[in-house]
C-alpha cells in the first residue's frame, strides 16, 4: 500500500460521514428549490449504490483472503469458515438489496427530469 493511500475503513468512515451531513442538509427548508436540483441529487446517490455492490463483493473478497488459521470465532462451533460463509451470504442478500434501490433511484431520476420549474426565480 502507498503511504498516501487510506484504509478502506477510513474512506468507509468518511463516506458515512458525508452521508449524515447531506441528510442534515436535505432536512432543512427550501433545500430543494427546483426539480433540477432533486434530478442532480438522486442521480449521484443512484451512482453512488451504483458502486456499492463492487465494494461489497471486494470486501467479502477480502475477509474470505484471510487463512482461516488466523481467525477464531468466540464460540465453538461455530468455525471462523462458517462465519466468513454468514458474512457472505448477509453481503450477498444487501448487494441484492442495493441493485434494486439502484434501478428506483434511477427511475426516479428520470422521473424527476420530467418536472419543469414554473415559479418565480430569485433574483430576476
Amino acid at each position: 500500500m502507498m503511504p498516501t493511500e487510506r484504509m478502506p475503513r477510513e474512506i468507509a468512515v468518511a463516506a458515512a460521514d458525508e452521508i449524515r451531513r447531506l441528510n442534515e442538509c436535505t432536512g432543512r427548508p427550501g433545500a430543494y428549490p427546483y426539480p433540477t436540483d432533486v434530478h442532480h441529487t438522486v442521480g449521484a446517490l443512484a451512482g453512488l449504490l451504483e458502486q456499492l455492490p463492487r465494494t461489497l463483493h471486494q470486501l467479502a473478497a477480502g475477509l474470505n483472503a484471510i487463512d482461516p488459521e488466523h481467525l477464531a470465532v468466540l464460540e465453538d462451533p461455530p468455525t471462523p469458515v462458517q462465519k466468513q460463509a454468514d458474512v457472505a451470504y448477509e453481503l450477498g442478500c444487501a448487494i441484492a438489496a442495493i441493485e434494486r434501490a439502484g434501478t428506483h433511484l434511477r427511475q426516479a431520476q428520470h422521473t424527476a427530469a420530467e418536472l419543469v420549474y414554473t415559479g418565480p426565480v430569485p433574483g430576476v
